[in-house]
């Protein structure tokens, strides 16, 4: 064959390869791909709904109910399409009163009497209204205030009120004086301090005759075995509190008995408000305790800090406390 028509065959033959590859993807429609769809999708057939999930501590659904939001002032506020607010704060006065269902109404009102889409309008409560809704604001904190116990004052004398006991051997009440002078003078033969004060008892006048007084219950239960001796009447040892003047001194403990050593800030006739007072030391870091003192006037309450191994360590937390609680307080003994 000849090679000018071998050529032409080949140059024929790339041509038609050439428009068997290029000629279908000009045509519109022939194509093997498809193009990205752009039909939109139907719209919903239902109405829109909104929902608002709880965010706060308990597990309600903010949308569930109007008095779920109320009760959690905590709860996010959100806007739901109609403009209405859910999840917002409830009212001070039906939150305190207990209302739920008064506050729970309150929401729907508002979104009743919401004016139409761009019209701007700020609800104003009349002054008669609002002087109507603090009143019972006022009379329920008036309430409260009633109710709750009053705290009470520290005992008269400062932080020393109480601090000191002293101890004395009681031989009784006596109508006949004579006789309770008599006793008096056999106390003192045998090297006691003794009193015979007056008193009224059942509309009678008479004399309690008592011997003392005594640093320590062991002092005086010691004078009470060597009165017993020689006065055979009842006998019964008392403690009488006494107001504590200044710091006690180092000679008031032996030097080698420690732990003994404590820090007295005041004295109360109630214990709740003891306890109090006990709480507020601890919750500076410093150890508290309220022990307890029968008296002629009933029973006393002391709120201390300690103990503490030596009288340097209760004067140094002494001063620590000062400068946290505001509160001097006086170095007692156990």
């Amino acid at each position: 064959m000849d090679a000018g028509l071998k050529r032409r065959l080949v140059g024929a033959a790339v041509l038609i390869a050439l428009a068997v590859i290029f000629v279908p993807m000009l045509l519109p429609g022939r194509s093997g791909t498809q193009g990205p769809s752009v039909s939109v999708p139907p719209p919903p057939s239902g109405e829109m709904q909104t929902r608002v999930l709880a965010v706060g501590p308990d597990s309600a659904s903010a949308g569930s109910s109007t008095a779920a939001s109320i009760a959690d002032p905590d709860r996010v506020a959100t806007l739901d399409l109609n403009g209405a607010r859910s999840g917002a704060p409830a009212p001070a006065a039906a939150t305190s009163a207990g209302h739920v269902a008064d506050a729970a109404a309150a929401p729907e009102a508002e979104t009743s009497s919401a004016t139409a889409p761009g019209v701007a309008s700020q609800a104003t409560a009349p002054p008669a209204a609002a002087a109507a809704s603090a009143a019972p604001q006022e009379s329920a904190s008036a309430a409260a205030a009633s109710a709750a116990p009053a705290e009470a004052a520290p005992l008269p004398g400062g932080a020393g009120a109480a601090a000191g006991t002293i101890y004395t051997v009681n031989l009784g009440i006596y109508a006949d004086h004579a006789g309770a002078r008599k006793l008096v003078a056999d106390a003192k033969r045998h090297g006691f301090t003794a009193l015979a004060t007056p008193e009224t008892f059942q509309g009678k006048a008479v004399l309690r005759v008592r011997v003392g007084p005594f640093a320590s219950k062991a002092a005086a239960e010691a004078a009470r075995l060597k009165l017993k001796d020689f006065e055979h009447v009842a006998m019964t040892v008392e403690a009488t509190t006494t107001d504590q003047q200044g710091d006690a001194p180092a000679s008031a403990l032996p030097p080698h008995q420690a732990g003994a050593w404590a820090v007295q800030l005041a004295a109360f006739s109630d214990r709740a408000s003891a306890d109090k007072l006990r709480d507020r030391l601890r919750s500076q870091g410093f150890d508290g305790y309220v022990d307890s003192v029968k008296t002629s006037k009933g029973e006393l309450w002391r709120v201390r800090a300690g103990p503490f191994a030596t009288r340097d360590v209760a004067e140094t937390q002494r001063g620590r406390i000062a400068d946290s609680i505001k509160i001097k307080g006086n170095i007692v003994t156990q």
